[in-house]
């Protein structure tokens, strides 16, 4: 009987010596361990990037939905709105549904989607589409190579390539350009 009370109580202690190393300790987190979607180095959802320029004030605001970073300082993104002020009486909104910035570069490179707004001081709305642009906060630029078109009350304005510089409030099309203009 004696035998059985201690092969009893060697398998107990073997039991909660297995549980215990099963539960983790006091203080550790009893969730599964996270992993990094396609092995970034971190990621943000609903992120809000502010830039400031040397005044303190705001230059733009970023939202994304998603974001990823990776260890060579390339981002990938998703759902973004740049809302631009830098310079300019109004402002400039460029939304895509997703986007990227090349290793060691601070260029954000939108597509799929691309939409710009720009109230101007007049009161007119000028609307940009266009398949992919680059968003150049230290040039306080927006450009693309590819088919743009901008329309605001009374024109139409289509064209390969653009560029809008920030600073000066200035949207220029730079090759096969077609304007129409309604009454």
């Amino acid at each position: 009987m004696l035998r059985i009370v201690a092969v009893l109580l060697v398998i107990s202690a073997v039991l909660l010596g297995i549980r215990a190393l099963d539960t983790p300790a006091i203080g550790t987190p009893s969730e599964p361990r996270l992993e990094t979607p396609d092995n970034s180095d971190y990621y943000m959802t609903e992120a809000v990037v502010h830039q400031m320029n040397e005044n303190g004030g705001l230059d733009y605001r970023m939202t994304l939905a998603e974001t990823l970073h990776f260890p060579d300082d390339s981002a990938r993104m998703t759902d973004i709105d740049v809302h631009y002020l830098a310079g300019t009486k109004t402002y400039w909104d460029v939304t895509a549904k997703h986007g990227r910035v090349p290793p060691g570069k601070r260029d954000i490179y939108l597509y799929d989607g691309v939409k710009g707004r720009h109230p101007k001081a007049n009161g007119n709305v000028v609307d940009i589409t266009t398949d992919n642009a680059w968003v150049r906060p230290d040039a306080d630029r927006i450009d693309t190579e590819a088919h743009v078109t901008a329309v605001e009350p009374g024109q139409r304005v289509e064209g390969d390539g653009m560029e809008v510089n920030l600073k000066t409030d200035k949207l220029r099309l730079l090759n096969n350009v077609q304007v129409t203009y309604t009454p």
